[in-house]
């Protein structure tokens, strides 16, 4: 079953995205790509992330969700700067079981639920993170 298939696609992303923590996922995973801008310079980079949120907000049966995915873009120096575009894929992945989580459901089947879109990632960072915006980075 797809989150598409069962109406929750958009509210999922956007749990994700600005609804985990003070400033959801998205911020941090701007500062880590920010990170591995520095770190690698001019050129093409790729980031993978991922780690398991709790999306029972959206709906209690969600739980805890796992999204994973990857940063592809390019890094060009301009100077005190680092000018950072490309693009995320990000796939949502859970196991429904049980409704409560308590196995009320004997003999019930488990079944995946998946899910996955994309966002375009575009920064301007200073390559001093300590004077930086985007400095912090949460492994998260």
């Amino acid at each position: 079953m797809t989150l598409l298939e069962i109406g929750h696609l958009r509210e999922i992303a956007e749990q994700y995205a600005y609804g985990d923590g003070a400033e959801g996922a998205f911020r941090r995973l701007a500062d880590q790509i920010a990170h591995k801008a520095r770190e690698s310079g001019e050129g093409w980079l790729t980031y993978d992330f991922g780690d398991a949120y709790d999306f029972g907000d959206v709906a209690f049966s969600h739980g805890y969700g796992e999204v994973r995915g990857i940063f592809v873009g390019r890094v060009d120096d301009r100077g005190a700067t680092l000018r950072i575009t490309g693009e995320t894929s990000s796939e949502f992945r859970d196991s429904f079981e049980d409704p409560l989580d308590i196995g009320i459901e004997a003999g019930g089947t488990p079944y995946p639920i998946t899910g996955d879109w994309t966002a375009r990632f575009s920064a301007a960072v200073i390559k001093d993170a300590g004077a930086s915006q985007y400095g912090a980075v949460d492994a998260r």
